[in-house]
């Protein structure tokens, strides 16, 4: 189901509904970014526990990977339908949907904490996830929760609070305010709004971000990386890494964008009729990789990026395409999760395969690099992943060649996934949804204009 995507634009409003609708989402912006922290220290020690239990002895992974995954999705089929995968194609499904009521099947204060709780427990599992794409649809829920209270619903206020949420969680997630309102514009809304709507975003993302401040003080997600690239011979690099990320992010994208319908029969029956076993096979997949990978590739992998970053670590070139496994077990096992941090990682590892191309390149260039290109490969989002490396890092001075491996890498994933991996997401949402309604109000089971129930996302 293609979306369609029509300017976001307002009726007029009085002195009155202006000033609450602003109170409103200034609220919700401040307590977006509370949760955002709490989250990221319950992350911490979620990854901290089961590299605890299995650090000791890394075969327990075999019994706690497999029964962890296959719990999470217990729960979430029956507790919390609507909470799994990553958050932010349910938070665009909603952008489009016929009906702003049905907004509620994708956000509510049930898939919040669902989320919330379910994320956790997929860390405590040592899935290869992150917390990023999970705080955009907590956000989102909080936005669209608060930010309708003595409001008259609209399609218009249902788009702004989405937006909002969205841009406050990315925000909030990784400190970077000018990335969040980047990300909202770029990916969610993909540009159409106009200047007031940016101008809002951006007062949201700042808001949540001094919530951030206030609690935990400022910090630069992966610390300050001191890293150039003078104009010369070695700017070969921009490209060979913007190719080379582009195509393996492409690659990610196309098999996790790919509809149920699409996979080989022996995989779609399984996903479909035994979705817990299923699940437990991907817990088992996912601990041999993270075992061949030293333990490397569970969790988000934050450390491993952050050292090859700061030029402390070539990570093993096996870690890349590791990692790049893990985060796609991970995914389709059904649990709620997101992919932006290990993309990060992923990204930052591929610097291990270019030092001996480029011996005189540093290794935190390379990193900055591979990571710019790899994650604008999977999003195939130039502006938002250039922007969110840059402001990661406190790094300026390779603004140039951070765009450009971006922008190359974008261009190479679209030769191998046309259509970006958030909007075939969102776009399978919305048509297994009409199809639920369909197939309802055909049965008698649903009225016509009754939000139907969530799909599943797996």
């Amino acid at each position: 189901m293609a979306t369609e995507h029509k300017p976001l634009r307002f009726a007029r409003l009085t002195l009155s509904e202006i000033w609450h609708q602003r109170l409103l989402f200034w609220l919700s912006a401040v307590i977006v970014g509370a949760v955002s922290v709490a989250f990221g220290y319950g992350t911490v020690m979620a990854s901290n526990l089961f590299r605890y239990v299995t650090g000791p002895h890394p075969l327990l992974a075999f019994v706690v990977c497999p029964i962890g995954l296959a719990l999470i999705v217990i729960i979430t089929r029956t507790v919390f339908p609507g909470a799994q995968g990553s958050g932010i194609p349910q938070a665009m499904a909603t952008l489009h949907m016929e009906r702003i009521e049905f907004a509620a099947t994708m956000l509510s204060w049930r898939i919040a904490i669902g989320k919330t709780l379910l994320t956790l427990a997929g860390f405590a599992c040592g899935a290869s996830i992150g917390k990023e794409g999970p705080t955009v649809q907590i956000g989102c829920s909080v936005m669209y929760g608060l930010g309708r209270l003595g409001l008259k619903p609209s399609r218009e206020l249902l788009r702004l609070l989405v937006l909002a949420g969205g841009a406050a969680g990315i925000a909030s997630a990784f400190n970077t305010p000018i990335a969040g309102a980047v990300f909202a514009i770029e990916e969610m809304a993909h540009y159409h709004v106009d200047g007031n709507i940016g101008r809002r975003l951006l007062v949201v993302t700042a808001l949540s971000g001094m919530a951030m401040l206030a609690l935990v003080g400022n910090f630069t997600y992966f610390g300050t990386v001191h890293a150039n690239m003078p104009w010369g011979r070695d700017w070969l690099a921009v490209p060979v890494i913007g190719v080379v990320g582009g195509l393996l992010g492409g690659a990610f994208a196309l098999v996790l964008s790919k509809p149920i319908q699409r996979f080989p029969g022996w995989l779609e029956w399984m996903v479909r009729r035994q979705p817990i076993l299923f699940a437990a096979i991907c817990g088992v997949v996912l601990a041999g990789l993270g075992i061949l990978s030293g333990g490397h590739a569970f969790d988000a992998s934050h450390s491993e990026a952050a050292a090859a970053l700061q030029g402390r670590l070539v990570l093993p070139i096996s870690f890349s395409l590791l990692k790049w496994a893990a985060t796609i077990v991970s995914y389709l096992s059904g649990i709620p999760g997101g992919i932006f941090a290990p993309s990060l990682a992923v990204g930052a590892g591929l610097s291990a395969w270019f030092v001996p191309l480029f011996p005189h390149v540093p290794l935190s260039v390379l990193a900055m690099l591979g990571m710019a290109a790899y994650f604008s490969g999977v999003v195939q989002s130039p502006i938002t992943a250039a922007v969110i490396v840059l402001e990661m890092t406190n790094n300026i001075e390779m603004t140039v060649a951070v765009s450009a491996a971006a922008a190359i890498a974008t261009a190479f994933s679209r030769m191998i996934c046309r259509k970006p991996l958030y909007a075939a997401m969102a776009d399978q949402f919305l048509e297994a949804m009409a199809q639920i309604r369909r197939g309802a109000v055909a049965t008698g089971e649903l009225p016509t204009g009754s939000p139907p129930a969530p799909p599943d996302a797996t």
